[in-house]
């Protein structure tokens, strides 16, 4: 486990949470509906917060989005002893923060903590909006999703990996693939309930040696919009996709990478529970004996 550094301290565990929606065909064949993979999400962040530890989540301010739930969550677990922007860290990408109001900040004040993570050097002071950006804008703006999930990862002490789409992302990879290999990388403890599908569950396939073909820049050239313009302007930057050493991180690092506390069969248990109170159980249990390492 990774050296704790602030905001973590020995007493004050900070997860990371990793969610998204998975896509609505894979969730009918599970059986499933978005509603549960909500409520998987609330259910997980309600115990972390009841147990006084803190989330971070970096996400958008969206009406009725998952930042939004947590929001809500810490002012429901709000203890005296921990006040409310020590409860929910939400970090914010470039140019995602710029345009919060004031009043959007007063608001937020005494629930959560802003991470307004930087521009990334050498960007443009502003980018249009998504559908009027050409190629170089599409590329500073997946650099600085990646910036913030780097800057995230150094920060928290444990990342728990639910849903995520597998396509149709603003980055290089999808956003859940890239937390995990830097969690992987990092040797920060993960999380991966891979029950629900998703991106968290070719993560879970992958760290038993399968290699998904949805994790290719085939796939991705195909399925996700842009995406051609994206890689073509990374690649000129010598900053290209690179699925193969994605794969390469998950496979050899497996189970015994994922230093969360579990073991071997509690970990592929958590990798196929779609009950929620299981997967809860079971997370609780690995970081309540990572935090007290």
């Amino acid at each position: 486990m990774k050296t704790m550094s602030a905001p973590m301290s020995a007493k004050l565990l900070l997860v990371g949470l990793s969610v998204s929606e998975p896509d609505k065909r894979e969730l009918v064949r599970l059986g499933l509906d978005e509603i549960h993979v909500r409520h998987a999400f609330i259910e997980i962040a309600r115990h972390i917060l009841a147990r006084g530890w803190s989330i971070a989540y970096g996400g958008d301010l969206r009406k009725s989005g998952y930042t939004e739930a947590l929001f809500d969550l810490v002012r429901t677990y709000n203890r005296a002893d921990l006040s409310g922007p020590d409860r929910v860290y939400s970090y914010l990408s470039w140019p995602n923060w710029c345009d919060l109001l004031t009043s959007q900040r007063a608001d937020l004040a005494n629930v959560a903590t802003i991470k307004e993570v930087a521009r990334p050097e050498g960007a443009p002071e502003s980018l249009p909006a998504i559908p009027e950006r050409g190629p170089g804008e599409l590329l500073w703006n997946s650099l600085a999703l990646s910036q913030m999930r780097a800057q995230m990862d150094s920060d928290i002490g444990a990342r728990v990996l639910l849903g995520g789409r597998v396509s149709g992302q603003q980055g290089l990879y999808p956003g859940i693939a890239e937390e995990a290999a830097l969690a992987l990388r990092s040797h920060t403890p993960l999380y991966v309930a891979g029950g629900f599908g998703g991106c968290a569950q070719l993560v879970a396939s992958s760290l038993g040696g399968a290699r998904p073909a949805e994790m290719s820049l085939e796939y991705q050239l195909e399925h996700t919009p842009r995406y051609p313009e994206l890689v073509s302007a990374a690649v000129a930057a010598g900053n290209g996709p690179a699925f193969a050493d994605l794969l390469d991180t998950f496979n050899a690092a497996g189970f015994k990478g994922l230093d969360n506390g579990l073991g071997e069969s509690e970990n592929q248990r958590l990798m196929q529970a779609d009950d929620v109170d299981e997967i809860v159980a079971l997370v609780v249990q690995g970081l309540r004996g990572i935090s007290e390492r």
